[in-house]
């Protein structure tokens, strides 16, 4: 699956940029053979007009001859004869060739509109030759017209005295050597170097898709083979490395409650028959007690943390009294704040009903946030939980006098194996799970936890989870009475934990 999942990353990521490389490249390749395509239509028209100029001085050249051949002015001389070869040429091809003058002597050779720009921009020196592309109904076709010049023997039919008569019939007009006589005037056909064209650019699109597609087999074989799969199979040797630790810890962890569960019940059965009279027996019982419950809490994250980990951990839906729930933290938790000589108070808020969730995974929250409290407050201090039912949200609720916590940490203060500043001073260890525990509980139960603290002073944890209440089950304050529990007065939005720090004695 993860194999697919790469390789059909690395496929999309490589079409992607095939698409785009091929899309700079066509739109390059459209210019250029336009370019192209331009720069071949020019040199053909050029080689004609060349063709049909040399024709030209051919018989300009012979002219002489031709006319003492026959004793008299013949009618084959330069013009007519181009003329007529020009014509002879276009009447077998799709090639137009024809020979202009702006003040024509013959109708046909009047300019058009785009052969007078060309005798325009001769007249003006500009160039000497003018050429473009143009569309004539569906077809494309090149235009080229190439500059004549007055030249030697062009002076007797064309030159002084203007209005003689030459000896072709038509009057002289006057001009010079190097004046602008006409000009050739040839249309070219593109349809062929079109379709030329575009069969390249089909050419080039294949052999560019083959190419890339090649190159990107070539490329997703090598990464399956030396660099996906391996890592692939590094992760499956990973992920159950990490399960077989986490069940190993699971068994150790499970097993390692059983004794501890007899040893609890052994001092709880020691401590009812032990005669009254007897204090130094009973604070050794009481040590092995507290010492018991310490490494129960120990051994409860480290399941819990496996079980997160695992996902395996899932929530109970039950009725359960927070009066309950208070009682049971303040009968585990107390023998460790006395041992640690702080005080340790529990209030729950009047009128708090019977709520709906997991209890059990309630008191590993409100035992890891107060055992938390109880490490980081030396002999002397205070530690108090208070628990109350404010709009559709249970609020838990542990501060204390303790050391606090610096600003720089408050942000890592719910990561695993992280452990509060000074923890190498106090008298009870840790694993540095029980607040990230608390937070993923937290979560899972779709509320959040926070902290507020000052260093010196003291800290805050306040976990806000939404549970939904059982109402009109039971009346206000009889289960505070059973349980031996101070009622808290009704706290307001704001009052309950909203201290910077610990900053107050508990009532």
């Amino acid at each position: 699956m993860e194999r697919r999942r790469l390789a059909k990353k690395f496929f999309l990521l490589a079409g992607v940029v095939s698409v785009l490389v091929l899309c700079v490249y066509l739109a390059w390749f459209y210019h250029a053979q336009s370019i192209e395509n331009d720069r071949r239509a020019l040199a053909e028209a050029r080689v004609l007009s060349a063709e049909i100029g040399a024709a030209w001085d051919y018989i300009d050249a012979v002219q002489p001859q031709i006319n003492r051949a026959t004793g008299e002015t013949s009618g084959i001389y330069c013009a007519v004869a181009a003329k007529d070869i020009a014509k002879r040429f276009s009447a077998g091809s799709a090639y137009s060739i024809r020979y202009i003058r702006g003040n024509p002597r013959n109708t046909e050779d009047a300019p058009d509109d785009f052969e007078r720009k060309a005798l325009s921009s001769f007249e003006e020196g500009v160039v000497e030759e003018y050429y473009g592309l143009e569309h004539q109904g569906d077809s494309s076709v090149f235009r080229y017209v190439g500059l004549l010049e007055i030249e030697d023997g062009c002076l007797p039919c064309h030159g002084d005295p203007a209005g003689e008569k030459d000896i072709t019939g038509y009057a002289k007009e006057g001009m010079a050597e190097g004046d602008v006589a006409g000009a050739v005037s040839i249309v070219m056909p593109m349809d062929s170097i079109i379709a030329d064209a575009k069969a390249d650019l089909v050419s080039t699109v294949v052999f560019f898709c083959v190419l890339m597609g090649s190159v990107t087999l070539v490329l997703a074989l090598g990464l399956r083979t030396w660099i996906t799969a391996p890592i692939v199979d590094e992760n499956k040797k990973l992920r159950h490395e990490a399960e077989d630790q986490s069940n190993f810890l699971t068994i150790i962890t499970h097993e390692l409650k059983t004794p501890l569960s007899s040893i609890l019940a052994f001092t709880e059965l020691w401590k009812e028959r032990m005669p009254d009279d007897s204090p130094e027996s009973r604070a050794l019982v009481n040590e092995v007690e507290t010492n018991a419950r310490v490494l129960l809490a120990m051994i409860n994250n480290v399941l819990d943390a496996a079980k997160l980990e695992a996902g395996t951990l899932s929530l109970a839906q039950d009725e359960f009294d927070v009066y309950d729930l208070a009682g049971q933290v303040k009968a585990t938790m107390g023998p460790l704040a006395k041992k640690k000589d702080v005080s340790f108070k529990v209030k729950v808020s009047p009128d708090t009903p019977l709520l709906l969730g997991d209890e059990e995974v309630l008191r590993r929250i409100v035992v890891n946030l107060v055992n938390n409290a109880l490490r980081f407050t030396d002999s002397g201090g205070w530690v108090e939980l208070q628990l109350a039912y404010r709009e559709g949200r249970f609020v838990i609720c542990v501060c204390d006098n303790g050391c606090g916590i610096p600003a720089e940490q408050l942000d890592h203060v719910f990561d695993r194996f992280v452990s509060a500043p000074h923890s190498e001073t106090t008298s009870e260890g840790g694993t540095g799970l029980g607040l990230s525990i608390v937070r993923n509980f937290s979560t899972m139960m779709g509320g959040n936890v926070s902290v507020k603290s000052l260093e010196g002073e003291g800290s805050c944890f306040t976990v806000e989870l939404p549970l939904p209440a059982i109402p009109d089950e039971v009346e206000e304050g009889d289960d505070a009475a059973d349980t031996g529990l101070p009622l808290a007065d009704e706290p307001s939005a704001d009052s309950l934990c909203s201290r910077e720090g610990g900053n107050h004695e508990p009532s």
